[in-house]
């Protein structure tokens, strides 16, 4: 059987003591190839194709692996592969909007001009070559309604080709999803607003923020159903919902209605619908049967995160999913392999026939990749015990 089979299994739930390990290791691939502190060229859990010139540098690549492109690897090893199908759309910007973005050393600026003036989101490139926001579009209140404007003016174009491009390369290796990205109240948080910003409009300004909310909504709405009709079977829709930054009673109140939602959209067109939460979320765990999600991405338990293995196992809803890791910071301490094995088997104990294992959320450019294959070789003889 193979790991697209063995993965879909689950959902139908005739794998009850299996556990598929589909571990995310495109950021250390990343970081073996290039030099440190350049921008990736890819995006985390991006789909890398075997034509990319990337696989042609070498920076500090183990041996065997060195003529590999990521998927040969993945197949050398026989893990399941999970990428995320980030270009599976495009964003088009209608008159009066315009949209640039420009790079000048390490900052890089997103710039919308509109008849009602211009944003600016100003972003900083980090020493491990990731980019980092130093301002947010919205820095009062009044630039919300620049930002409707942008909102009513953006067309979503779907490119169903390259999603299924994606697809037919990726075969039965592993799985592919569809973003389609924040919730409208996730926006506002991460990407329009900054959380401070947003707490204190929502204190002052709650009529203006929720009439900007329903706007952003009917626009969001027009991409899931674009997904909806998309190849592929799962879509993920990514708030990275720390409990810190979005609170229980705002995931409650601004979040899962909206995911209801989307959910209900998809579900109906047969598509199972996944949600990334790689941050602190124990105090989610009451709401997550309210959401409609069939699958958690990216969990990651203590010591990163502020949840036990067991305490999520625990919590987790009849019928829905997780991948669950051992935690990459493990794998950057010098530790016994044996440390790493255990964790692992904890997850596969506590978990069996509803988790996907992984390292979580991804192998960080310094992470040990010989504990990575001991582990899929763990995972491989418990599934045989």
């Amino acid at each position: 059987m193979t790991h697209r089979e063995r993965f879909f299994r689950l959902f139908e739930g005739k794998s009850e003591s299996f556990v598929p390990f589909f571990p995310d290791i495109t950021d250390w691939y990343m970081g073996q190839r290039i030099e440190p502190g350049e921008p990736y060229p890819y995006e985390p859990g991006q789909f890398i194709p075997d034509s990319s010139p990337l696989h042609k540098r070498n920076r500090s690549m183990p041996e065997e692996l060195a003529p590999l492109t990521l998927l040969e690897v993945y197949k050398k090893y026989d893990w399941g592969f999970p990428v995320h199908i980030y270009d599976w759309f495009d964003i088009r910007y209608s008159k009066p909007v315009s949209y640039e973005e420009k790079v000048e050393g390490r900052r890089k600026t997103r710039r919308f001009r509109t008849p009602r003036g211009k944003l600016e989101r100003v972003e900083i490139l980090c020493e491990d070559g990731s980019w980092a926001p130093r301002e947010h579009y919205v820095k009062e209140l009044e630039d919300l309604d620049i930002m409707r404007t942008v909102v009513e003016h953006t067309e979503y174009i779907p490119r169903y080709g390259r999603a299924q491009a994606v697809l037919d390369q990726l075969g039965d290796q592993g799985v592919g999803d569809l973003p389609v990205m924040r919730s409208p109240f996730g926006k506002l948080v991460h990407e329009y607003m900054g959380l401070e910003r947003m707490v204190y409009a929502l204190f002052d300004h709650p009529a203006e923020i929720m009439d900007f909310l329903a706007c952003q909504e009917e626009k969001d709405l027009e991409q899931v159903r674009l997904a909806a009709e998309a190849p592929g079977r799962i879509v993920i829709l990514s708030d990275h919902a720390d409990e810190n930054l979005i609170a229980p009673p705002y995931y409650r109140e601004y979040c899962i209605p909206y995911y209801q939602k989307a959910c209900g959209i998809l579900h109906q067109a047969q598509k199972l619908v996944s949600t990334h939460l790689d941050g602190n979320f124990k105090g989610l765990f009451p709401l997550l049967s309210q959401t409609g999600f069939d699958l958690l991405d990216g969990c990651t338990p203590l010591p990163m995160n502020n949840f036990e293995v067991e305490e999520l196992a625990e919590a987790l809803p009849e019928g829905m999913l997780t991948y669950l890791g051992v935690p990459a910071t493990l794998f950057c301490q010098g530790l016994e392999t044996g440390e790493i094995l255990a964790f692992g088997e904890r997850i596969f104990k506590a978990l069996a026939g509803r988790v996907i294992l992984n390292v979580g959320d991804i192998l960080p450019p310094n992470g040990d990749i010989q504990q990575v294959v001991a582990l899929g070789e763990h995972v491989k003889r418990l599934n045989k015990s």
